[in-house]
């Protein structure tokens, strides 16, 4: 039985909640030379929002495939996955979604500090400040 509830527990950290969000990261990771489709995509959070909810910033992590040049990509080759950090910058008024990833969690950091200025933030152990 716990490991049901661990399981469950896991699926809802897991979930992002927001196909189009989901369907927008996978796309801005394919652009970006990783294979986003079948990226694991985790800890889809909102972290800061400016009232009345009309902008909004999320958290989220993704272990990608990195696309390799076709030379490179044989049959014997290992395939290889980076660990990724992201934002997302939700402007539903003007229908602008902007989406960033980092390899480091520090530049991350830095770019949800000039994101989330005068919005308010989640803190705490979801949040990045």
């Amino acid at each position: 039985m716990l490991s049901f509830v661990k399981h469950l527990a896991k699926r809802w950290n897991d979930w992002c909640g927001d196909a189009d969000m989901e369907k927008s990261i996978r796309n801005h990771l394919t652009d970006n030379g990783y294979f986003g489709q079948t990226a694991k995509l985790t800890n889809v959070r909102l972290v800061a929002v400016q009232r009345p909810g009309w902008l909004q910033v999320f958290r989220f992590e993704a272990t990608a495939r990195i696309q390799l040049p076709e030379q490179e990509d044989g049959p014997d080759s290992d395939p290889e996955y980076s660990e990724l950090f992201g934002l997302v910058k939700d402007d539903i008024r003007h229908n602008i979604n902007t989406i960033r990833v980092f390899s480091e969690e520090a530049e991350r950091k830095e770019l949800f500090g000039r994101w989330s200025d005068e919005l308010i933030c989640l803190r705490g152990a979801q949040g990045l400040k």
